[in-house]
């Protein structure tokens, strides 16, 4: 099963700029400060968000606290906060639970930049039928494209995509997974 990364639509605007070129050189426009102008920036170069932009491979593992400390099966707390690029602080707020805090930490593998952003043309299915995917989950869903095996698609933040496609960050967190994910 592979991962498909979708961009959620929510600012700042991720661009081709945003991702390395093959030279290795890319601009994080966000870091200027304030928000820009989506048609004065961009001009004719295609904004990502709101679109699949690659697909990977993946690994799940349960992250667990042990003594106030975060740990999954193969990793120690400073890994995972450095594959996430979270703090602590974040990772914690992120996670807690009234009792315990807990979630999952998604390896990333295997990334595959796609050369066109892909639109949602994908379909989700109900047990009994197949129906055409009309908007991105907030979390994550499973699809399928006509009749191949499925994939889970994945809404991440631009800000957060963006490290993932330029090798940042390697670990997504989440608070919940689809169980077909675990197997």
């Amino acid at each position: 099963m592979k991962l498909l990364l979708y961009c959620t639509k929510a600012k700042p605007y991720l661009t081709r700029n945003d991702l390395p070129n093959e030279k290795g050189e890319f601009y994080k426009h966000w870091q200027l400060g304030g928000e820009l102008d989506k048609k004065h920036l961009y001009g004719d170069t295609p904004i990502l968000n709101g679109k699949i932009v690659a697909e990977c491979d993946f690994e799940v593992e349960k992250i667990n606290v042990l003594d106030c400390t975060f740990r999954t099966f193969n990793l120690v707390e400073k890994e995972i906060l450095n594959k996430s690029c979270l703090t602590y602080h974040e990772l914690f707020e992120y996670l807690k639970n009234r009792y315990n805090p807990r979630g999952y930490a998604i390896h990333i593998k295997n990334l595959h930049i796609f050369d066109e952003p892909r639109n949602l043309d994908f379909y989700s299915s109900n047990f009994d039928y197949f129906k055409k995917v009309e908007k991105a989950p907030q979390n994550m869903m499973r699809v399928w494209e006509d009749q191949e095996s499925p994939r889970v698609l994945i809404s991440i933040k631009p800000e957060w995509l963006c490290k993932i496609l330029n090798g940042e960050k390697t670990i997504e967190v989440r608070k919940k997974v689809l169980k077909e994910m675990l197997e």
